[in-house]
């Protein structure tokens, strides 16, 4: 197994925002706390230690969530090390998928895990732990409801008519799928193994957050992987202040709007707050946004809440049933864990740039943004075939044309091309019809058109040279696309468009941890996996 580093730049993967955070770029330092390195985590380490959590009662409320489920000791101890006031957690999180989602969800957990361990090296007198948030109150049902898999898809359609939080959702109607997956992977001897996991998970019948929270406790659980249900009225006390001034004052969109047009000075905004960002789920109508007309507080389509009289009673007694949006639920997030960090992807990176504002405001504080790991397994066969077409692993992530020139530069020993004698073409233009616009203006248009001409005439024979020579090694190039569909074709499939139950049999989730810990600084943000 070998972890090879890529260029972050030329991976293609990374947005101009992404990219300059990751070059540490001063415009940014208004829009975070501090930077991702040792520096900025002892500064938020001293920072954190200045803000209380009730940490006996997170632990009392974990304690909850986990019942019925056998603990790992590494779970154990990490459960009780949260109470102590030198322990710190790093948060990931994600709105749950049947069967666990793409790819990107197992590398947001690795580097969260990594990441623990890497700062206790760095920081041996106090202690990180990882926790993985569950984003149960999400209601985008369409969104975790399929599995795209060899050219297939599998949807679970039991609940497609429902518009309620997806971790309250039954489970049991899943098992027709995994039979349907079963089939799939029938071949695979190791795949029973996962198979049973799931099965156990959905089988219960409990909701959808309860068999997501078993299954990822038992792919990782024994690295130390705190499991939390945000869904949870008892975590929700300690939300109600932020909940009863969002509700009266609604100024969180200002903070947010007045950050947003400062990035936009560089950068295009993802997030577009309300005026109120909150939701409440309906027992008929399911997860509606909250809205205010004068003294009454309703959901969109005017069915009235409640009368501002009576905003704290409504609270109280609807607190299990109110819940945060993209603005306020890192804000959640931070008022409940003795957070350092929050480790997402590149578009997560992008929009949490526009809330620091918003956690001022609210007197929150405000994690480091860690950018996860973007890992691509790639088989050693396969890397075989790459070096035997004097190709590297980053050439994969070209562009189709850029990627053809390249092993056809590489398959015929040098690439023919007219581009340097183009380049004089170019020049020579350029100085005759400046000495030819002087004495006589109105040849000046001829010349530059039989120039012109002539440019097309060169590159169209250069097209023809660079088919000659792509034919000569059209096999070398089918192989290198072939490779590179594998990784990225069009969008970077693997990991974005690839689930993990695809890859569950190859994922020595114990060895890739240790690989992405021993370099996790100097391995950068992505890279290659050799298998």
């Amino acid at each position: 197994m070998q972890l090879i580093a890529l260029d972050p730049e030329q991976s293609g993967l990374y947005s101009p925002l992404v990219l300059d955070y990751l070059n540490k770029d001063p415009f940014f330092t208004p829009f975070i706390h501090q930077w991702p390195n040792r520096e900025g985590f002892a500064e938020m380490i001293r920072s954190r230690k200045k803000t209380s959590v009730d940490r006996e009662y997170l632990v009392q409320c974990l304690k909850d969530q986990y019942l019925g489920i056998e603990l790992y000791e590494q779970e154990k101890h990490n459960l009780e090390l949260l109470r102590k006031p030198n322990a710190y957690t790093l948060c990931t999180g994600q709105q749950i998928h049947i069967f666990l989602g793409p790819m990107y969800v197992y590398w947001k957990i690795v580097s969260t895990i990594a990441l623990s361990r890497k700062l206790k090296k760095e920081f041996p007198s106090e202690e990180f732990i990882p926790v993985f948030w569950m984003a149960t109150e999400d209601h985008d049902y369409a969104e975790i409801s399929y599995l795209d898999l060899f050219n297939r898809r599998l949807e679970w359609k039991e609940h497609q008519n429902g518009s309620g939080p997806v971790g309250r959702l039954e489970t049991g109607s899943l098992l027709p799928l995994l039979d349907e997956l079963d089939e799939l992977f029938s071949r695979q001897e190791s795949w029973k193994t996962y198979s049973e996991i799931f099965r156990e998970a959905y089988a219960s019948g409990d909701n959808l957050a309860k068999a997501t929270r078993k299954a990822v406790h038992t792919l990782f659980g024994k690295e130390g992987l705190l499991i939390l249900d945000p869904d949870d009225v008892a975590l929700k006390r300690d939300l109600k202040p932020l909940i009863l001034k969002e509700l009266r004052e609604g100024t969180s969109h200002h903070a947010v709007d007045a950050q947003s047009a400062l990035l936009e000075e560089r950068y295009k905004s993802q997030v577009h707050p309300r005026p109120i960002n909150l939701f409440y789920t309906h027992p008929e109508k399911g997860r509606e946004r909250i809205e205010r007309s004068g003294r009454q507080y309703h959901l969109p389509d005017g069915t009235v809440l409640f009368d501002a009289e009576y905003l704290e009673q409504w609270v109280d007694r609807n607190l299990s049933d109110i819940s945060t949006n993209v603005v306020t639920r890192p804000m959640y997030q931070e008022i409940i864990l003795p957070n350092l960090a929050y480790i997402g992807g590149p578009g997560e990176t992008a929009y949490w740039m526009q809330l620091k504002s918003a956690f001022d405001l609210y007197n929150i504080s405000f994690p480091i943004l860690e950018n996860r790991k973007s890992v691509f397994l790639f088989l050693d066969k396969n890397a075989r075939q790459l070096e035997k077409l004097n190709l590297l692993p980053s050439d994969l992530f070209l562009d189709e044309d850029d990627l053809r020139k390249r092993a056809v530069a590489q398959g015929s020993g040098s690439l023919v091309t007219l581009e340097e004698e183009l380049e004089k073409l170019r020049l020579l233009k350029d100085e005759a019809i400046g000495k030819v616009g002087q004495f006589l203006p109105q040849q000046a248009k001829p010349m530059a058109d039989v120039f012109n001409n002539a440019e097309k005439f060169f590159k169209k024979i250069e097209k023809e040279i660079f088919t000659l020579q792509e034919k000569a090694v059209e096999k070398g190039i089918e192989k290198a696309l072939k490779l590179k569909s594998q990784l990225r074709d069009k969008q970077f499939t693997q990991e974005r468009n690839h689930f993990l139950v695809q890859y569950l049999n190859e994922l020595e989730t114990g060895k890739i941890l240790r690989k992405i810990e021993e370099k996790y600084t100097e391995f950068g943000p992505v890279g290659l996996l050799l298998t």
